[in-house]
């Protein structure tokens, strides 16, 4: 059962208990990721996540990493656009030793610079290889043509440059700000009571905050539906569309999300069938619904061979207009809502899952995950609706385009607006 609970000092603990287990998961959020990031501090949400790991008062990175594997205890962490996150899964009966863990690395980190100075390296060689992912270049590219160079706009991991120039006292000063009370949220999901669950949240947090801090605050930043084109030496040619989509808490978002299954959500979809099964034009094609606090992005993904790109966009662009001008079928909203009910439902089975979609729940709407909720949500959804929807988001007018490859001079974003003619 979904429970929020407000604990002492401004913090907030979301609870899912679940009898059926024998596993706890406990994750500590915190509303602050890229998008909250200026030009010179991009990137340093994702490098304190990593320093979180590298050494408190009482315990060395080693230590950190003996004691959580030393009783089985899975600890890890990610940083996105709106959040960062710690988290643990363990066995019930360790949850009070992952609690007090998780809470020496969040309060006791000691930022020690020689540690800092290796980390670099680190996220440096992370931040190469991601740029050695044809993939990885192309969704980056393609924030930065909705979004321009602005924080929605820039990457994850943040420039090598920044990275260098990282010190222990701006990612204290960056923590200052940032992981207050009011702006951290405990979620815990698994075989553990109520009662257990707000003591250990006390103890280990609530009681631990110096002030109650404020809520991390976002700059309004509009889509430009930009083109990036980059050049890099493969084989294969990568395409990104990306259109407007709608907020978490939106009613919209729900629909949004039922037609991207319907698009390129699986075998069966429309993408995958005309674009793969039809004319052999790809490996991968398929469509998303993403969603954050404000906005979201409707995502489409292909790769094709380089001699391919013309035909695969102008089949992507064919199929976007039939989606739009002729609506779905029935049997296409019947398909995708099952899908996505069950994707949720055999997914909540596991404590980490329920913790997780908790968690992500809360920072982004103020409110948790409740499965029967989200449920009747999507069984709600008609025709009618994802109908709307798609007539208002799926407009090639307002597509934004990314597109890697070896000779990457086509214009996909101007052929995709400009290949509805005749379809």
């Amino acid at each position: 059962m979904n429970k929020i609970i407000k604990l002492s000092g401004g913090l907030t603990l979301v609870l899912n208990e679940m009898a059926s287990t024998r596993s706890v998961a406990i994750g500590v959020y915190v509303g602050c990721g890229a998008d909250y990031e200026s030009a010179r501090t991009s990137g340093i949400s994702h490098f304190i996540e990593h320093m979180l790991f590298k050494g408190t008062e009482k315990r060395t990175a080693f230590d950190i990493a003996r004691e959580a594997e030393s009783k089985g205890v899975q600890m890890n962490a990610f940083t996105s656009r709106q959040m960062t996150s710690f988290y643990t899964v363990s066995t019930d009966e360790h949850a009070g030793e992952c609690m007090e863990l998780l809470s020496d690395i969040f309060f006791n980190s000691v930022f020690d610079p020689a540690e800092a100075e290796r980390e670099k390296g680190v996220v440096i060689e992370e931040i190469h290889r991601s740029l050695d992912d044809p993939d990885d270049v192309c969704f980056d590219a393609l924030s930065a043509a909705v979004y321009g160079d602005t924080p929605k706009g820039r990457p994850i991991l943040g420039s090598v440059q920044n990275v260098r120039s990282f010190t222990p006292d701006m990612m204290r000063e960056y923590m200052k700000t940032h992981y207050s009370a009011r702006n951290t949220v405990i979620s815990i999901a698994g075989r553990i009571s109520e009662a257990e669950a707000e003591d250990l949240a006390e103890k280990y947090f609530a009681e631990k905050f110096s002030s109650l801090g404020e809520c991390a605050r976002l700059e309004k930043i509009m889509p430009r539906y930009g083109s990036v084109s980059t050049q890099k030496d493969m084989e294969q040619a990568v395409m990104a569309f990306a259109f407007p989509g709608y907020g978490y808490s939106s009613p919209n978002a729900i629909p949004l999300k039922i037609a991207a299954n319907i698009l390129g959500g699986g075998m069966s979809s429309r993408l995958f069938q005309s674009v793969r099964e039809q004319k052999g034009l790809a490996y991968d094609v398929y469509s998303i619904s993403g969603t954050a606090k404000e906005d979201g992005i409707f995502e489409i993904y292909v790769g094709t061979n380089p001699s391919s790109v013309e035909e695969a966009v102008k089949t992507i662009a064919a199929e976007i207009e039939s989606l739009r001008s002729k609506g779905i079928t029935e049997d296409e909203l019947g398909k995708a809502k099952e899908q996505m009910k069950t994707s949720q439902v055999l997914a909540s089975e596991t404590a980490q899952y329920m913790m997780r979609a908790a968690g992500r729940a809360y920072i982004l709407s103020g409110n948790g995950y409740d499965l029967d909720e989200s449920l009747a949500e999507i069984s709600a959804v008609t025709e009618e609706d994802v109908e709307r929807v798609v007539s208002e988001c799926l407009d090639p007018d307002k597509a934004s385009s990314s597109f890697v490859a070896k000779d990457a001079s086509v214009d996909i974003g101007e052929l995709i607006r400009g290949s509805r003619e005749g379809v």
